[in-house]
This record gives C-alpha cells, sequence and structure tokens, in this order.
C-alpha cells in the first residue's frame, strides 16, 4: 500500500489563508475607524454649537472655526454661520484608513451638520446630517 506524504498541506493551508486574514482584520478595522471618526466629527461640531449658544454674544465665526479646528486640525472642509441667534455649522473630513492609504484614495468622506438656534424655552440643537 502506498502512502503519501501530507507534510505540505498545512504549509499551503496557511500561505493561502494569511492574506485572506489579514484583508479581513484591515476592513474591519477600517471600517471601526470611521464610524469612530465620524462620532468625533459629531462630537466636535455638537460641543461647538453648544459653546457658541451659551456665549451668543461673545463669538464670532473665526472664534467657532479656531475652536474646530483645536479639535480637528485634519478637516477638509468648515463652514460656521451665525445669523440672528442661529447658529449653522457643517464639517467634512476625509478618511483613507490602512486600505486607502496603500492604494491612495479617501475610504469615505465624513460629514456633521447641526443647527442650533436659541429660543424662549433655552437652547435647541438640531443634526442635520
Amino acid at each position: 500500500m502506498l502512502r503519501l506524504n501530507n507534510k505540505g498541506q498545512s504549509l499551503v493551508m496557511f500561505i493561502v489563508l494569511i492574506p485572506i486574514v489579514l484583508l479581513v482584520f484591515t476592513l474591519v478595522y477600517d471600517v471601526g475607524n470611521a464610524i469612530y471618526e465620524k462620532e468625533r466629527l459629531s462630537n466636535t461640531n455638537y460641543m461647538t454649537i453648544e459653546y457658541a449658544l451659551d456665549n451668543i454674544n461673545n463669538v464670532n465665526e473665526n472664534d467657532l472655526i479656531e475652536l474646530i479646528m483645536k479639535n480637528n486640525s485634519d478637516l477638509s472642509s468648515i463652514s460656521v454661520i451665525i445669523d440672528n441667534n442661529v447658529i449653522d455649522i457643517k464639517i467634512s473630513k476625509n478618511i483613507r484608513g490602512i486600505i486607502g492609504k496603500m492604494f491612495d484614495f479617501d475610504l469615505i468622506e465624513a460629514r456633521s451638520e447641526y443647527t442650533g438656534k436659541l429660543t424662549s424655552d433655552g437652547k435647541k440643537i438640531e443634526r442635520i446630517k
């Protein structure tokens, strides 16, 4: 009876599966990082609106842009509009991730838009996106 040598099968399976496992881990990391950065962007926007409404008479657009840049310096666009006790802030950020850096493209563009206004009841903050 002829017996085959099976010693190389494990090595072949290891070599075939390692790139697939690494790709899955990379995708999980990139998606998790994109979600984290989007929430961080949203929190920065919300806290800036809240600060601006608390100090509506003492802040201007440039102060708010500076505050946003202190918390998130790598933004792709910032728009701050203060008009008649209503504040609109739109910020966006390009997120690359590991795969985006390897192939030179942005994985996702995270955007956050909030509107805040002073009413007779107090502050009202709404998330647009």
